[in-house]
């Protein structure tokens, strides 16, 4: 019986490996970094995502927005919302073969989540397939994340505007309050605070790589400064900035020294580049953070799936 700390393995890692490559979830609530993390990091996996609460309780707008750019995208994910009442709290794991056929079926408390799958005390246990189906909800109730008209259905959480997919950036500031927050340097702070020649911001400033590559330095006192700060190596979230972007990303590298945009880390690199008036492609240099007014950034914890980062032009160097 999968249970709380082996239900990844044993409900997921486990059935991929055996062969099994279509995944049809039924669950009150997901998260998106953990859809992301599945989806890239098994390659063949296909996902059927329904989500049962968003009717009750709002999806995040970056969640949303995730789940579309996924969708759409990489071709092996399809999320759909419950339109209709009363709102599903149920969660359901239905594997398929092939041929279709429902191979491995669990049901139980844990959310397609890094919440139900790594951080709470979870169960998921082995039911009938037949008995399982009729918990689904029937299509007419279901609404695409990719509708044009999604919108017309759902009001999703911190979004700017009804109609609109942009983050209310002001709105996720508001929240942050006094939570715990590190300050992560964008230069080398023992050698008169110069920018990376060829890491950091100009990680990809290298031979035979793609120039925009990009991290930002996780020097090792923030980690034993602030033990769990961060999620565990390679375990993706969801990075929301001030002027109202977000991207899915991840703590890497050797003793964890860096934060990436997961997945393509050039994305993280667009980001400071077009931020900075630097030139796609460019070199980051010296000058243009001092002309910006900043050479760090602030990370704030909103939850252990969602952090926030602070590069306004308010100050806050350290």
């Amino acid at each position: 019986m999968p249970i709380y700390p082996r239900l990844y393995d044993d409900v997921i890692n486990q059935n991929y490996a055996l062969g099994l490559r279509r995944l049809e979830v039924l669950t009150g609530y997901a998260s998106s970094s953990f859809v992301h993390h599945l989806i890239y990091t098994y390659e063949n996996i296909h996902l059927d995502v329904i989500l049962g609460m968003a009717k009750q309780d709002n999806i995040s707008i970056w969640d949303h927005n995730e789940y579309v750019n996924l969708c759409e995208n990489t071709g092996r994910l399809r999320v759909r919302y419950y339109n209709g009442r009363p709102a599903i709290h149920s969660k359901i794991f239905v594997w398929r073969g092939e041929n279709g056929d429902a191979e491995r079926v669990y049901t139980g408390s844990a959310n397609l989540s890094w919440h139900g799958f790594r951080d709470y005390q979870e169960i998921l246990v082995n039911a009938n397939s037949d008995e399982i189906r009729a918990a689904f909800p029937p299509c007419d109730d279901l609404v695409d994340c990719t509708s044009p008209d999604v919108f017309q259905y759902f009001t999703m959480g911190f979004q700017q505007s009804p109609q609109s997919s942009s983050i209310d950036a002001g709105a996720v500031n508001h929240i942050i309050g006094d939570r715990q927050f590190v300050t992560l340097p964008l230069v080398m702070v023992n050698q008169n605070r110069e920018v990376h020649e060829k890491s950091g911001l100009n990680w990809g400033q290298r031979h035979g790589r793609e120039p925009n590559q990009a991290y930002i330095p996780i020097p090792s006192a923030i980690h034993q400064q602030n033990p769990g700060f961060f999620p565990p190596r390679k375990h993706e979230f969801n990075l929301i900035t001030d002027d109202g972007q977000s991207f899915v990303c991840v703590v890497a590298q050797d003793n964890n020294k860096a934060l990436e945009s997961s997945h393509d880390n050039s994305i993280l690199g667009k980001y400071f580049r077009i931020r900075l008036g630097v030139p796609l492609g460019g070199k980051v240099q010296t000058t243009d953070l001092t002309q910006y007014g900043r050479d760090t950034v602030r990370i704030y914890k909103i939850d252990d799936e969602t952090y926030y980062l602070d590069f306004s032009q308010r100050g806050y160097n350290s």
